[in-house]
């Protein structure tokens, strides 16, 4: 008897598995976008350059990563910068270059703390252990001695990142185990229909009914390659898999005389597609459940910073094309660390609800709003030049205000405000230009108010 196509279908998943078994290349470029964040750093310190790249020339080499060996090079690496960062400066040193120098290493601890942050903040589905340690790793840059704060932080960041790299590992193994467990019981669902209405019926009806189920199956695989999204591949999945079904108990009952016989044999089969639905079920769940994380705040549930790269580059690209305005908006949260120190982070938390929940009532429905990174937030503005939407702003400010946040601890009422930067996208522009044109003009708007330390 000729094969039917779903050996062929079989072939092509067993590639598309071999294929995501290489997913784990993805560990490597994860730790290499981590050991990049030093490269901010020590772009300051020109004798450092060789070292670090020594650094990422470990990364470049085949087989398994030197973890303990790349551990004790930024170790020794980051020692070195922090050393020299905290060392008295020289006697004849003038002033305005403290002033520089200090402001220099503002703009690279801010630097670090949008990379910790989007790090630490809906990166990945994390559980509850592993989520504690990332919310206790502060980063404040407006400590004095700064270079004392930023080694402080270092240090559980990397140790963070440890376990992150662990649990990203464990996750990869099960979605590969599921896959490779799916794949057998698919194998054996063919095996046995190819064998399962042999003897008395004839060659052409088996035959026959052995093209239809192929034909189930084969669909199953495209299924992987035509749908978008994970709902759209679980529905199609499940649809085939009862297609199956009712052609198993069709034929069931058509040949129930002379099929006697095999009757344990169907049994078994409907327990294997059964497994296999629920497999399948398990793993489509555990998939939309990284889905989601990869696109939104777990917090606020608005777009997080990952979504909003993707946004802020689509949206220049498409204004451009059609000649129309793009405004960009960020907000910061003035003072967020000395309300999380001062009443908790279940207070601060209830802080960035309510930015958030502001945020989607006075903007419009089409309006990208993410949350940036810890305290910040970003609006992007299609069709609305920077005039209109220095409109919206106002009107975020003003219904802002009237929001009330008491501390219950103190019996007092906390004065929270906010600060916020406009830019608009100019011919030619890039998301990094637009984002540091509003982040420019958003400190400068909060040093111009002065933003208090505290206040009730």
């Amino acid at each position: 008897m000729e094969k039917g196509p779903g050996y062929e279908e079989i072939g092509r998943l067993k590639a598309e598995f071999r294929r995501i078994e290489q997913a784990h290349q993805h560990e490597r470029e994860c730790l290499q976008r981590v050991i990049s964040t030093f490269g901010i750093v020590v772009g300051m310190h020109g004798d450092m350059v060789e070292e670090y790249q020594a650094i990422m020339g470990l990364l470049d080499r085949p087989g398994e990563i030197p973890k303990d060996k790349i551990d004790a090079k930024i170790g020794e690496l980051r020692s070195k910068i922090f050393a020299r960062e905290t060392r008295s400066m020289p006697s004849e040193v003038t002033p305005e270059q403290l002033v520089e120098l200090r402001e220099g290493l503002f703009t690279a601890c801010k630097t670090i703390k949008r990379i910790m942050v989007n790090l630490l903040d809906g990166f990945y589905p994390l559980p509850d252990e592993l989520r504690a340690h990332a919310d206790a790793i502060r980063l404040d840059c407006n400590a004095e001695p700064l270079g004392t704060e930023i080694e402080k932080a270092a240090v559980p960041f990397l140790d963070y990142i440890r376990e992150l790299k662990a649990k990203v590992r464990e996750d990869f193994g099960y979605v590969n185990r599921t896959l490779l467990t799916f794949l057998g019981q698919i194998k054996d669902l063919e095996r046995s229909l190819a064998g399962e209405f042999g003897g008395e019926i004839s060659i052409k009806e088996i035959e026959r009914f052995e093209r239809r189920v192929n034909n189930e199956m084969g669909s199953i695989v495209e299924s992987l390659n035509i749908h978008a999204t994970i709902s759209e591949i679980r529905t199609a999945v499940m649809e085939k898999l009862s297609n199956i079904k009712q052609l198993v108990a069709k034929r069931k009952k058509e040949e129930l005389e002379r099929a006697r016989r095999a009757q344990e044999k169907i049994r078994k089969l409907k327990d294997k597609i059964t497994q296999a639905e629920m497999d399948a079920q398990r793993m489509c769940k555990k998939a939309e459940r990284f889905q989601m994380a990869a696109t939104r705040d777990g917090l606020t549930s608005l777009y997080n910073r990952k979504a909003f790269d993707h946004k802020i580059a689509h949206s220049l690209r498409v204004c451009a094309k059609m000649d129309e305005p793009l405004s960009l908006i960020l907000f910061d949260v003035d003072n967020f660390k000395w309300i999380n120190d001062t009443f908790g982070h279940v207070a601060g938390d209830r802080v960035l609800k309510a930015v958030a929940l502001t945020l989607r009532e006075t903007f419009r429905k089409d309006d990208f709003i993410a949350r940036y990174g810890g305290d910040e937030f970003a609006v992007v503005v299609e069709g609305m030049t920077k005039d209109m939407a220095k409109e919206r702003i106002a009107k975020f400010m003003d219904a802002f205000k009237k929001k009330r946040f008491v501390s219950h601890m103190m019996k007092k009422e906390i004065n929270v405000s906010i600060s916020s930067g406009i830019a608009e996208a100019a011919e030619g522009d890039h998301p990094e230009a637009l984002i540091h044109r509003a982040d420019v003009a958003m400190y400068a708007e909060k040093k111009h108010a002065g933003a208090p330390h505290f206040s009730f």
